[in-house]
């Protein structure tokens, strides 16, 4: 609008005083001139960002993301190279350190090329079991005094159901990760995509006095006992796992981190095996379809994401929360938490077969323009839902869970957005509440 009104008062005063130039037989005087728009950036800079987040699984995150950008002679957009390193850890033991490498452009060609060298550290991983039968009673792990466990971790006063405060939880630290990803376009808005994923994974089930461990079995060790985990072979110890991948990608979006229009879709697989230098031997494919749409206005979106995924073979139990597709990372995964179902516990559902759906309602209420930066603020309102099956006999018991909720987004400049959710599980009584980055798809 003020610009509109600035080029009309140009204009005007232009012609007024030409107007008056040749009443007094004067020439008129030169319109003023453009300013130039600002060269390109070229060459290497470094940026950093402080990284700041929270969520009720995993507590307060903290961290900082310093980047060296090539951006070539600057008509590569977003940039010809760039290396990433990452700091980040939460309160309640988890760690995501990364080495990134992103080439949209590798080698001048049409391939965008991505390398992730990664620790990841999940000291409480949660586990409560495979399948939509999994059960889950707050009481079995819940104590008001942990002074008390200090001294007797398996007695809580006042709690007769407490089996210890770990009872839901396992341990485990993945060094290295490492991702390779490769994808480029082959026909309009048709990609492909394959690339190769290794990890060296530490799990442990029990923990030490310090971490208040109980001397009771938990849920992983009762399923362990039971024959239901690793097709009773190890779970202890360290173990290697390696995949190609590959995947077929359509990407339509109208702006890829917030769309008001359009679809991306996903067909994507992925294989272990002695050959590729993993230890287990699987198989895993999975689905994602999303889907954008103003109602009426760009400032009304509903957006859409159904996701499956199915494994089968020697899978690792660690493994059963896991999604496919070149946008997944290590460290997601399971129906619940921040990346999947908002207010239902992170990981609550995992198996060799899972079904996930979000569906939000996005009203971008608000736009403002302070030191001519454009900030947006949008409602949401979303209903996330997900089941999954133990394995491919599909003979569970038991339904899947939803949540639903609402929250807000800022975005700066329509890239950069910050998003805060709050969801609530009816059916298991849980609430979660998510400071993070980006929209969830």
């Amino acid at each position: 609008m003020y610009s509109s009104r600035t080029t009309w008062a140009v204009v005007l005063s232009v012609v007024l005083g030409g107007i008056t130039a040749r009443a007094q037989g004067v020439a008129p005087p030169p319109a003023p001139e453009t300013p130039s728009p600002p060269p390109p950036r070229t060459g290497w800079r470094v940026q950093g960002l402080p990284l700041l987040n929270f969520n009720s699984d995993e507590g307060l995150g903290y961290g900082a993301r310093l980047m060296l950008v090539d951006a070539g002679d600057g008509t590569q957009a977003p940039y010809r190279h760039a290396i990433i390193a990452q700091f980040f850890q939460t309160t309640r033991g988890n760690a995501v350190h990364r080495l990134m490498l992103d080439a949209p452009t590798f080698l001048e060609s049409r391939w965008r090329l991505g390398l992730d060298v990664s620790l990841l550290n999940d000291r409480f991983s949660p586990y409560y079991g495979q399948g939509g039968a999994a059960s889950f009673d707050q009481d079995f792990a819940a104590c008001d005094d942990r002074n008390a466990l200090e001294d007797a971790p398996d007695v809580c006063p006042g709690n007769p159901a407490f089996r210890g405060l770990r009872y839901y939880n396992f341990e485990q630290r993945t060094l290295p990760s490492v991702v390779l990803n490769a994808r480029r376009p082959v026909s309009g808005p048709w990609q492909v995509s394959m690339g190769y994923r290794f990890r060296m994974t530490r799990v442990a089930t029990r923990y030490d006095a310090d971490a208040l461990g109980q001397s009771g079995a938990s849920r992983l060790e009762e399923d362990i006992q039971a024959g239901r985990v690793n097709d009773g072979g190890p779970v202890t110890g360290t173990f290697r796992t390696a995949e190609l991948t590959a995947g077929l990608l359509l990407d339509l979006r109208d702006n890829e981190p917030a769309p008001i229009r359009g679809m991306f879709h996903e067909l994507a697989v992925r294989g272990a095996a002695g050959a590729t230098g993993s230890s287990f031997n699987y198989w895993g494919a999975t689905a994602n379809f999303r889907f954008y749409h103003p109602l009426g206005t760009d400032r009304l979106v509903a957006a859409l994401r159904l996701m499956g995924d199915v494994m089968g073979g020697n899978v690792p139990f660690y493994l059963l929360s896991s999604f496919g597709g070149v946008e997944w990372r290590d460290g997601w995964g399971g129906v619940g938490g921040v990346f999947t179902a908002r207010g239902i516990l992170k990981h609550r559902l995992q198996g060799e077969v899972k079904a996930l759906v979000n569906g939000e309602l996005r009203w971008q209420f608000l736009s403002v323009l302070p030191l001519k930066q454009r900030v947006d603020f949008t409602l949401v309102a979303f209903l996330d839902a997900g089941r999954a099956w133990s394995d491919l006999s599909f003979q569970d018991r038991g339904m899947g869970r939803y949540a639903g909720g609402g929250g807000l987004r800022v975005a700066w400049e329509k890239n950069f957005i910050v998003r805060m959710d709050y969801g609530v599980s009816p059916r298991d009584g849980t609430t979660g509440f998510y400071l993070d980055f980006n929209h969830l798809f």
